[in-house]
């Protein structure tokens, strides 16, 4: 019974945050964020890292439709703290859109991933400790399929995967860059849990499916 009832609070709320964004015109939203597909999409992971992303959002004949809750948690040098969201995701060849609403229900940032260009607004309060095309290469490293990852990252570094957990190493050094635990049958149902070990951060999500 606990279990329905969070799953039909988490799929309520996201799909009443995502309708949010749709129709409100929120005043603390920065101006878009636009890098172009052209040269592939880059994301910096590190200095001399970059992260390519694949220039289709989804390579998959699925559809993919989401609800998420969101726990990142940080500790470097400077500060530590926690936050939480509530996330929708839906993904399709062609587009994918990413959207994450704060506990008060406003909209803390959107992607709009297409082949052209990634369009991602941050709202003015979002923690700056978290690069939002970074986090977007996070969400491609825990979900996507495996040799698209392998595609997508630099020369010097690789992944590797087993059972319900992938690594992503630094080769020059064999550093771990980061650590991903997924559920194992679906990775769009159930927790995933990413450590990135190169920042110091920690990303807990919970996927629920909404779509048919």
């Amino acid at each position: 019974m606990h279990s329905r009832i969070l799953k039909s609070a988490m799929i309520l709320a996201c799909m009443i945050g995502l309708s949010a964004c749709e129709t409100m015109n929120l005043p603390q939203v920065t101006l878009p964020d636009v890098f172009s597909g052209n040269a592939g999409h880059k994301v910096a992971l590190a200095d001399g890292l970059e992260f390519t992303l694949p220039t289709a959002p989804w390579d998959e004949d699925e559809t993919i439709d989401v609800a998420q809750q969101v726990e990142a948690t940080w500790n470097n040098q400077t500060q530590s703290g926690t936050a939480t969201f509530q996330g929708r995701i839906n993904i399709q060849p062609d587009r994918a859109r990413i959207v994450l609403i704060d506990d008060l229900g406003r909209r803390a940032v959107e992607i709009d991933w297409t082949a052209k260009q990634i369009i991602i607004q941050n709202a003015n309060w979002f923690p700056q400790e978290f690069d939002t095309k970074r986090l977007l290469a996070d969400i491609v490293m825990t979900y996507w399929p495996l040799d698209a990852v392998e595609d997508a990252l630099p020369d010097n570094m690789s992944v590797h995967e087993g059972f319900g957990e992938r690594t992503i190493r630094l080769d020059d050094t064999g550093r771990k860059y980061a650590t991903i635990e997924h559920p194992i049958k679906d990775v769009w149902q159930g927790q995933a849990i990413l450590k990135n070990q190169q920042f110091n951060y920690r990303i807990k999500i919970n996927s629920i499916r909404t779509g048919n």
